[in-house]
């Protein structure tokens, strides 16, 4: 399986020089493309974490009031 005879024989008879523009050219496009998916995918990822951030606490608490210390599990107390 592959590319055809046709476009074999044809890319062959092309001269370097339109080659390697038509490669370059194929890479430009496919960079691009790439590109666009990304800052597209990035836009979306902003704007859900905006929309779940707006339901969420600004910080999470823990149940010990920033005291610190030691807590003694089996008892669930505060040393």
């Amino acid at each position: 399986m592959g590319a055809p005879l046709e476009l074999i024989k044809d890319r062959r008879a092309q001269r370097p020089e339109a080659r390697e523009a038509a490669r370059k050219e194929a890479i430009a496009k496919g960079k691009e493309k790439k590109a666009t998916a990304e800052s597209k995918k990035k836009a979306e990822k902003a704007k859900s974490a905006a929309a779940g951030a707006r339901g969420q606490p600004g910080r999470i608490q823990s149940k010990m009031g920033g005291r610190g210390g030691s807590v003694n599990k089996a008892a669930g107390k505060v040393r």
